[in-house]
């Protein structure tokens, strides 16, 4: 892995990987409303998806973060892969779920080290509006889609949500960072060139966030 190939902007990167950093994260998850309502959506529309994947010899999540959904998906599965560009996630992960059924790497989602159709399902939430270029963002699912045998389960924040096109008029008006945003046509045409069609693909929330979760399946 080379620095190249970072998912991240460096000091997001270093705050993620100290401890300190990836047990604020986790605490986030515990202690924060708005946290706590988007991790209920998310594994309703998780197990949602699963209910048409059913269950599956490998799943990747990458990144696992320190194992949010480790549990959820471990039960959809023979083998869980777990896998995060912080050593301190992976870590805190091993140490909250332990090894059975589950593998752990240090590992970018720019760069994958699984060789093509690896696993059967490849998750990865929560990553893509990180990506600070477009290349980046592109990069991250064909690497998804490259490992992925079966079936990808992927958010990114879309281009056309109500959220980003708020965010749109502070840009204008207020001088705002614009968000890092795909289109839902082109991750729709990434996925086409892999081999894999669309079958879900829902927003987590209509208001306040534009995030889309997609399920796409090799056709």
């Amino acid at each position: 892995m080379t620095n190249l190939h970072a998912p991240m902007q460096p000091s997001k990167l270093q705050n993620y990987n100290s401890p300190r950093g990836a047990e604020a994260y986790k605490a986030d998850y515990q202690n924060k409303l708005h946290r706590k309502w988007s991790d209920k959506r998310e594994r309703a529309l998780l197990t949602r998806y699963f209910a048409q994947i059913g269950h599956v010899d490998r799943i990747l999540d990458l990144p696992s973060g320190h194992g949010r959904l480790s549990d959820l998906l471990h039960a959809h599965c023979k083998t869980l892969i777990e896998g995060d560009w912080s050593f301190t996630m992976v870590s805190l992960n091993k140490r909250d779920h332990g090894t059975d059924r589950r593998r752990y790497c240090r590992a970018s989602a720019l760069e994958i080290p699984l060789p093509d159709g690896a696993v059967d399902v490849a998750v990865s939430f929560r990553l893509s509006h990180h990506l600070e270029t477009q290349e980046l963002r592109e990069r991250h699912l064909r690497e998804l889609f490259r490992v992925a045998k079966k079936h990808v389960i992927v958010t990114w924040f879309s281009a056309t949500s109500l959220k980003n096109m708020l965010r749109q008029l502070r840009v204008k008006l207020a001088g705002k960072k614009p968000k890092n945003v795909l289109r839902n046509e082109r991750v729709r045409a990434i996925a086409q060139e892999a081999g894999f069609r669309q079958t879900l693909a829902k927003p987590l929330f209509l208001i306040g966030s534009g995030h889309v979760l997609g399920l796409f399946t090799r056709t």
